[in-house]
This record gives C-alpha cells, structure tokens and sequence, in this order.
C-alpha cells in the first residue's frame, strides 16, 4: 500500500508540472500573438500615414510653389508687354525684347523652386513658347518636338489651352513625350491674366511626371512593391493618377475627415487603405497594401510562438518526469544550475548555509536590489533635471543670457515652459533679527524654508518657480497671460497678501516680500529680481504684524542712490564682449531711465555713478587687449538722451564703439574664414570626389553648418558655386577645342558625361556640342 501510495504522489506531482509547464506558455503564447496582431497592424498603419502626410506636405509644396510662380507672370510687366505681338514676328524690331525678356526668364526657370519639373508659357497671339531649355515661336513645333499628349491632335491641345479660362486646373495623369521621352504624368495649367472674366492672353503649364510622385511614397516601377498602391483623387473623387488601378472605396472619395485608414476586399483579398488629405487643394492620398503584406511579420511572431510553445512542452515534460522522479531532490540544485547557466555562480559549488538560507530569499533579494538600483538611477535622472533648471533660472536671475536665442536654446534643454504676457520677480527674506547663524540655526532655516517654499507652491500652481537663492532668501518668479499690467500687478498683490497671511498663520512670522516691475520679454526679468532685491531691502517692518510687501514702483526712489547693480554691469560687459548693438542699446536705455527718470540724483551721486560706468569701461578695454578708434559717423544706435550730461552721454558712445568695434572683429573673421573655404574650393574643383562633407571635414565644421555660412557670407549655394566653376572651365576648354567632350567631363571634375551634359545644358541653356558649334 505505501509503494502505490508513493507512486500515486509520484503521479500527481508529475500531473501538477506537467500541466503548469504546458498551460504557462500557450497562454503566453495565444497573448503575445493577440497583441502582435494589434501592434503590427497600428504601427503599419501609423507609418504609411506618416509617410503619406510627408508626400502630401512635398507635394503641397510644390503646387504652391507653382501658383506663386503663376502669380508673378501674371504681374510681370515685360511678359505682358508681349501680349499684343502677332505672328509671324519675322525680323521685327520686338525679336530683341523677345530674347531679352527669356534671358530673365531662362535665370528665374533655372533657380525657381517651382521650375524643377516640366514648366512652360504658351501666348496666344504671337504663339511663342517659353520654357527652360528653349524659346520657339511656334506652338507647333514645340508640340512636336518638346510635349506631346499620346493620341492627342495639336489641334485639339491648342484649344484645350485657350477654350476656355483656366485657374489651377489639374489635368489627370495621361501619357505624354517630353524631349523625346514616352513617360505619364499631370499637367497644372492657369491662364494669363488671372481672372475667369479676362482675355486669354498667355497660359502657362507645370508637368508633374507620374514617377517623381510615386517615389514621395517609396514606389519606384523597377522595384517589387510587394501590391502596394497609391493613388491621388482629386475634391470629386476622381483619379489623378494611381501607381495601379485598384478600385479606391467609395467611403473614401467622399470622406471629409483629414485623414483615415479602413480595410476592403480587392480580387477576394483583404487590403488596408490609408489616406490623408490637403487643406490646400482638397486633394486626397491614398495607400493601399494587402493584410497579408502587412501580417508576413506577425506571422512570422506566430511560428515562433508555437515554436516556443512547443518546445517548451517538450522540454516540460521532460523536466516534470524528472522533478517527479527526483521529488525529494530540493530547490536549491536547480536553482545552483540555472546560477551556474546565467554564470553568477560556478557549477558544482554549494552555497554556504550563512551566506543564503534558502534559494527564495535569494531571489527575493535579487528582485530587492533591481528595484534598489532603478529607484536609484530614476532619483539620480531627476537630481540632474533638476540641477538644469536651477542653473536656467539662477542665469535668468542675474542677466547672465547674452540674446534670446541663447535663453531659449537653454530653456528647450532644461525642459521649462515660460512661456507668457508678462512677467516678474518677487524676493522673499525670513527676517531673523540680530541672530548669529551657526549649524542647529542653520538647519532650522532650512526647515523652515522648504515649508515656506512649499506653501508658495501652493499658491503658485502653474505660474510660475521658486529658487532658493540664499539660506535666508527665495526668488519668485511669476508669469502672467494677461495683456494689461495693471490687472497682472493686482493678482500679485492678492497673491502675495495670501502667501504671507498663510505663512504668519502657520509659523508665526511675517517674511519681507519685495516685488520688482513687470517685463513683457523674459529676457529682461534680471531686472525685476534686481528691483525686487531693491524692494525687499526696503522692508522695515519685519517684527510688525503688518504685512512686509513693497513694490520697487512703488518705493521712493529719491532715498535709494543710483541704480547700477553688479549684476547689470556684468550684463553689459557680456554684451559688448559678443558685440551684440541691440542688446547694448536695451540696457543703455535701462540704465537711463532708472537713474535719470525714475530716481532724483543729487550731484554727488550723479558724480559716483559716472565714476561707476568709466570704471567698467576702462576694465572692458582692458579685457579686451586692443585700440579701438571711435568712428563719429558710426550707422550703428547711439543713444539720444535730451538734458543728460555731455559726460553720460560720452560714456555710452564708448561703450557704443566697443561694441561695434568687436561686431566688426566678428564679421571680419567671418570672412577671413569665407576666404579660405572659396579658395579650397577654387584648388580642389576639379576632384570628382569634392562634397561639402569633404570640405567640412577639412576645416572642422558641421556640414549644416558650413552650408548656411556660406549661403549668408557668399550669397550662393555650395552646389551653385562648384558648378559655376566647372561649367566656366568647360567653356574655356570647349573653346580651345583641342578636347572631346568626354575628356572636357573628366578635367572639369564630373564622374560621367552624362551628369556634365546635363549641368552643363541647365546653367548655358544649350548642349556642350551646341556650344562648341556656335563659338566654332
């Protein structure tokens, strides 16, 4: 009886593993399948949306491009001018401001961001024809040569064009021959002058080839799209152009939504639409891809679902016979092995009985110590956040930022938003009457600060910070989305009278509370925390029960002295360091005003205060190394101050001309290194190999970088300049004409004829063999 009533235990044991380690991961497996279903599914809708709202902002783009581009013919006088001229022209005196006038137009189709594609302008009474390779006077002819509908007369284009008014009117994709070349595409057509009651006079046409839009969307005809399609309807459902022709739902064609997805059956077979639409044109994009496509992953998850299901089950029962056999063998030894697998510890030694109890408490202190380590490293993350934003707001405080664009660089970093109508600085200070400061005060200080802090808080919600700025001291600043200061200045005052009601109420004492004037710019609130420092200094009142508050303008200024705090010196020591005029003539005006307008200064102090202002001058020139020589017809601001004395006025023209003096040292380092750039360029033109990365890399810049410095000092694209280059010795070498053209490419710096051919014909309007024949 004992032997069958071990072997039932025996049996019940191996049931009890064997049904755990099967159902554990078909569960698991049925949930991660379920999941990657929904997970795939969105994340491929998410990204072909994605791709679609980027092909649709391009295009978008573009057909705004071309109605600006529309627009300016429309206005262009020169083209208007030719409106009354009749065929045929001959030799009549007009030839000249004919080809006059395409010059012009041959440089704006050439640089025009609207011109990439096919682009021409068709009059009706002379019949020319102006595009960006040729100008011809014949309609005809270019219809022929250069643009031709398939199975369309000219005859009937001709009128198609003139008919009837046009005003961005989309032709549908059909296919035409450009230059010789079969290929489909849609035309954009408006006639000149805009206007559906006006004559037409002229028209002009953009081509759009059907193989530049499908790229927008990763659809390229000599690849394998694997069934995906794209189509663009216009605002009446119908087809512009589509990659292939699949039935769009009619949901779709007549849904308002600005973008959506919905899935319908094409030939028996699922498929998931996506679609998105402009707001400039009402057209709308769509993609279509089989579920089959999209599914080929999680089918993919699913095999390896049941794979693992499956082995699992194996490897289960293999492990369950075994557990059961060896039931009196305790956890520990398999835990010893998977320590031993995982490498934590050797295999084959026995841990020590003092070290580890039991193999759970092991775990359980593994666990414990991976969530040590995570609250660990999340409390380290939010100490560095939040020494970023002290280290904004303590700069912000003192005027330490020298322009916005450096504050908002720096705001971005710290993860702030400051963002507001107005904005101010209030300093609150815990008085402490004669008390000597030692470590039990200090901590008590602490103490009661933090609960100080905590109660502005309380009251500040989203408006504003607080920063602690000495043991005794917390800055506050406040922002406002109301326009008038007035109404700002009494929300703070009600603000203010409840922080320091609750503060006496709670701990019994009454803070000092000085609050600074309110700035517009956020830039400018170093100036309310030196006034609210003014302010707060002011207060008497600390062992009264009435309430400490002081505005700074509200104080009596006569009593203060001068205004020229270390702080706003610094400021404008900075300023003038990085050469920044209008920031100087800010702080100028600043520090006239607070002295000369809102304060009464006797003479003694006006004298202090001069003294003040030469003495940071003469540590400016100091500082700064060299001579200046100030320029009495300098463009740049000087400030204009009715009734200052000579002397003030004279100090800040110093302070003017050091400052323009060093914006100079600036721009002419600027094009020291301009200099250098074009002469590498003008050295090493000819190397097929030379790119802006190359030349980036070659003077330690960015790419990004070097591109926009050289657009703002030279006035041209890197690209534009390089071609320039090569082009001009192409002519010369054309003109010796002692080199074939597919030699010419190679001296000129091309990796292939080809690529020169075209370059070439796009800059001189003619091919290189056209060229040769004419200076021939």
């Amino acid at each position: 009886m004992r032997g069958k009533s071990s072997n039932n235990n025996v049996f019940k044991r191996f049931m009890i593993s064997f049904l755990s380690m099967l159902i554990i991961p078909i569960v698991l497996s049925s949930f991660t399948y379920y999941e990657a279903v929904q997970i795939v599914e969105t994340q491929s809708r998410e990204a072909k949306l994605y791709i679609l709202e980027q092909a649709r902002d391009m295009l978008d783009k573009q057909w705004t491009d071309m109605d600006e581009a529309a627009i300016k013919l429309s206005y262009d006088s020169r083209l208007m001018g030719l409106y009354h001229l009749r065929k045929p022209l001959g030799n009549s005196p007009e030839l000249f401001d004919i080809w006059n006038y395409y010059k012009d137009f041959h440089s704006s189709a050439l640089t025009g961001s609207a011109f990439t594609n096919t682009f021409f302008v068709v009059l009706k009474n002379s019949d020319l024809v102006f595009s960006k390779v040729q100008m011809t006077d014949s309609s005809s002819t270019f219809y022929q040569d250069e643009f031709q509908y398939e199975g369309m007369p000219y005859e009937e284009w001709h009128a198609f064009l003139f008919d009837k008014p046009h005003l961005r009117d989309m032709l549908p994709s059909r296919n035409v021959r450009v230059e010789g070349k079969e290929t489909s595409g849609i035309t954009y057509m408006t006639s000149l002058p805009l206007g559906m009651n006006q004559e037409i006079q002229a028209v002009v046409v953009f081509a759009m080839e059907d193989k530049d839009i499908m790229k927008l969307v990763g659809i390229d005809g000599t690849e394998e799209t694997d069934g995906q399609t794209f189509t663009i309807l216009n605002d009446k459902g119908e087809v512009v152009t589509a990659s292939a022709d699949v039935p769009i739902p009619a949901k779709i064609r007549s849904a308002t939504e600005q973008h959506g997805y919905m899935h319908a059956e094409i030939g028996g077979e699922d498929h998931l639409f996506v679609y998105t639409r402009s707001a400039y044109n009402n057209l709308t994009y769509v993609v279509s891809l089989p579920i089959e496509q999209v599914m080929g992953k999680v089918n993919y998850i699913r095999t390896i679902a049941l794979s693992v299901a499956a082995g699992t089950l194996v490897v289960g029962t293999i492990i369950s016979l075994w557990m059961s056999y060896r039931h009196s063998k305790p956890w520990k030894d398999i835990v010893t092995v998977l320590k031993a697998f995982w490498g934590n510890d050797p295999l084959g030694s026995k841990p020590e009985q003092s070290e580890r109890p039991n193999e759970v408490d092991y775990l359980q202190t593994s666990i414990a110590r991976l969530i040590d380590n995570n609250q660990s490293l999340q409390q380290m993350l939010q100490r560095q956040a939040d020494t970023l934003k002290n280290v904004f707001i303590e700069r912000l405080f003192k005027g330490e930022f020298e322009d916005r664009a450096q504050m908002h660089a720096m705001l971005v970093h710290a993860g702030l938003e400051m963002h507001g109508n107005g904005f101010a600085i209030a300093v609150l200070r815990i008085y402490k009457h004669n008390e000597v400061l030692n470590a039990e005060s200090l901590e008590e200080l602490n103490i009661l600060r933090a609960l100080i802090e905590g109660i502005i808080r309380d009251h500040l919600q989203e408006r504003g910070y607080v920063h602690t700025m000495h043991e005794n001291e917390l800055a506050i600043l406040i922002r406002s989305d109301v326009m008038e200061k007035r109404t700002f200045a009494g929300d703070l005052d009600d603000l203010f009278l409840r922080i320091n009601r609750d503060i006496k109420e709670r701990y019994v004492i009454v803070p000092m509370i000085g609050i600074g004037s309110i700035y517009e710019d956020l830039l400018d609130v170093h100036y309310s925390y030196q006034e609210a420092k003014l302010a707060v200094t002011d207060s008497h009142v600390a062992d009264s029960d009435k309430s400490a508050i002081v505005w700074y303008a509200r104080m009596a200024k006569e009593q203060t002295g001068y205004y020229y705090p270390t702080e706003v010196e610094i400021r404008l020591m900075n300023v003038i360091k990085a050469g920044n005029s209008t920031e100087l003539a800010h702080i100028l005006q600043h520090l006239h005003n607070e002295n000369f307008l809102t304060r009464t200064l006797s003479a003694g102090m006006k004298q202090h205060l001069f003294s003040e202002l030469q003495a940071t001058e003469l540590k400016l020139k100091d500082e700064l190394g060299h001579h200046f020589i100030a320029e009495e017809n300098d463009p740049g601001f000087v400030p204009d101050f009715s009734g200052t004395e000579p002397i003030l006025r004279e100090i800040f023209l110093q302070f003017h001309h050091l400052c323009r003096s060093n914006e100079r040292n600036k721009k002419s380092r600027n094009t020291h290194l301009l200099d250098k750039i074009v002469a590498y360029i003008n050295d090493h033109f000819q190397d097929p190999n030379i790119s802006l990365y190359a030349i980036a890399s070659h003077f330690n810049l960015s790419e990004s970088y070097l591109s926009q410095f050289f657009k703002e000092q030279s006035g041209e694209t890197f690209s534009s300049y390089l071609e320039k280059l090569r082009i001009s010795l192409a002519c010369r070498l054309i003109m010796q004409g002692s080199a074939s053209i597919d030699s010419i490419a190679v001296q000129a710096g091309y990796n292939s004829t080809h690529s020169f051919r075209r370059a070439f014909k796009r800059t001189m309007g003619v091919s290189p063999s056209s060229y040769k024949g004419i200076q021939g």
